[in-house]
């Protein structure tokens, strides 16, 4: 997993928005606080404090799926990261397979993650402009 994040970072990091600073290289809690101190010194008055509810074990797998193989064209690659998606859970003796989220731990997960939330910078970059400046970070808690 380590390696294919290697492969497919660059890859997804030459889209990604600059309001995306959680689990990116060179980007990190101090530069998402710099960008709302800038703003509150520019007058924004509100600040919104936003979390996403189980977050990594929420991902449609087809839409993200859809969303890498939007700059990923290998069928090989695409492949291992469906079956990444569909690894078992062992729960109380019994495998369940997941329809839904990221293995949680794995190095891919938060590269995936990423991937999933660029929808809503997209978004936000031409629908939310008007009403706010969008700061994403996303931590492990």
């Amino acid at each position: 997993m380590t390696v294919a994040k290697l492969v497919l970072e660059p890859i997804f990091e030459a889209d990604f928005l600059p309001v995306s600073f959680g689990f990116r290289p060179k980007r990190s809690t101090h530069d998402a606080l710099e960008v709302i101190r800038v703003e509150a010194n520019r007058g924004r008055e509100w600040v919104l404090d936003a979390d996403v509810a189980d977050c990594f074990g929420s991902f449609d797998h087809e839409a993200l799926m859809g969303q890498v193989a939007r700059r990923v064209s290998d069928r090989r690659m695409l492949k291992l990261i469906r079956a990444w998606l569909r690894v078992g859970i062992l729960d109380r003796g019994i495998v369940k397979t997941p329809g839904s989220g990221t293995p949680q731990g794995s190095p891919i997960s938060p590269l995936l993650a990423n991937i999933a939330l660029h929808v809503l910078d997209e978004v936000w970059s031409v629908e939310g402009a008007g009403v706010g400046v969008l700061v994403r970070y996303c931590d492990l808690c």
